[in-house]
């Protein structure tokens, strides 16, 4: 008798236990919590085989373990290439900041690698020379598709150092995916202004400038300052490309985006629209397991450009070739330039990485040609 009431009380106290609002509450959690993680799972599966062109199964690479990156004396070399983007104006394909991270897990550091987008080369598997940032448009457009390898032999030859992936990004992904997250702080230690090279097609609102002091970019002033060189140069463009570079990952990889829904989301939509890559899903699930425990590493930049230390010149005679850049080693030796890169970590560090410093007030925008 008393078992059975026993029994009664358990049961009974079973269905209230499941009539509790709370338990519907955390319930309800749960199963939107699943759901979340179900399609960002799905998503991220369908842009990773979206940017790296591949028909692998990107679920099975996201659920399983990833392919560890294979390194050259314990670093990994991805090339990074900025670009106005395919049919766009003014050269789409044509590489705008070419770069080079090479990560040392082993000791905690990265360095970025910057090469000018003047450096006078020999095109790959050709007889043909031109700037450097022409490779990948001639490669990759009239439909041959070989931007991404060819630019990677062209900066494994220059560097020394094997390249063993590549990730190209437009104009429109960079800014939005500035914005994405937020936008980027950057400190200047002077006002800095471009007032010439935006003014036809008024770009950047035809005159672009900065206060002194920390300003806080969105994508479209990020990609003004990124881009701009008439009032300095190539090499000091190459210097800003790496300081947004560093505070764009500080962001990335900040709490606060990575717990955000909307802000996750709309950065796949971003990359998937906007960047290329030739990792496979694998591998870049791989790449992020290997190198996302990078916590506070060491950046070391370098910078080649037109002095002494920056081991490139303006050849004494260029026929009629424009302003372009060569080794000071001389034209296609890349002796030099790789005793840099290949012990840039061991050698005493470039002391001359961040931006110039602008004086004196800007000059009047340039007129409008027409």
């Amino acid at each position: 008798m008393f078992g059975s009431r026993n029994r009664a009380s358990e049961g009974s106290s079973k269905k209230r236990f499941y009539q509790k609002k709370k338990f519907k509450v955390f319930a309800v959690i749960l199963i939107l919590f699943l759901a979340i993680a179900g399609y960002f799972t799905w998503k991220t599966g369908f842009i990773l085989n979206k940017i790296s062109g591949s028909r692998s199964n990107a679920l099975s690479s996201l659920l399983g373990g990833g392919a560890a990156p294979q390194s050259q004396d314990g670093r990994v070399n991805v090339l990074l290439l900025g670009m106005r983007g395919a049919n766009m104006p003014g050269g789409g394909l044509l590489a705008d900041s070419i770069m080079v991270a090479s990560f040392d897990t082993k000791n905690n550091k990265v360095a970025l690698i910057s090469v000018p987008r003047d450096l006078y080369v020999q095109i790959p598997d050709t007889t043909e020379h031109g700037k450097i940032n022409s490779v990948y448009a001639h490669w990759e457009g009239s439909g041959q598709g070989k931007g991404i390898p060819e630019m990677e032999k062209m900066m494994q030859t220059i560097t020394g150092l094997k390249i063993d992936h590549a990730i190209a990004i437009n104009f429109t992904g960079f800014q939005k995916l500035i914005d994405a997250v937020g936008g980027v702080d950057v400190r200047l230690p002077k006002a800095f202004y471009e007032t010439k090279q935006f003014v036809e097609g008024n770009e950047c609102g035809g005159s672009f400038a900065l206060p002194a002091g920390t300003n806080h970019l969105n994508g479209e002033k990020a990609l003004c300052y990124a881009r701009a060189r008439e009032q300095t140069n190539d090499f000091d463009r190459s210097k800003r490309q790496q300081v947004i570079l560093k505070a764009l990952k500080d962001k990335l990889i900040s709490l606060g985006t990575l717990a955000d829904f909307n802000k996750m989301n709309n950065i796949l939509n971003i990359v998937g629209d906007n960047v290329k890559t030739d990792m496979t899903p694998d591998e870049m699930k791989g790449f992020y397991e290997q190198y996302s425990s990078m916590k506070d590493a060491d950046i070391v930049q370098r910078v080649f450009e037109n002095s002494e230390k920056g081991l490139l010149k303006v050849p004494d005679a260029n026929s009629g070739l424009g302003y372009i850049l060569v080794p000071i080693a001389g034209q296609d030796n890349y002796s030099q330039l790789q005793d840099a890169s290949l012990n840039v970590f061991t050698q005493a560090a470039q002391k001359d990485t961040a931006p110039v410093q602008q004086s004196g007030a800007p000059a009047a925008p340039a007129p409008v040609k027409k």
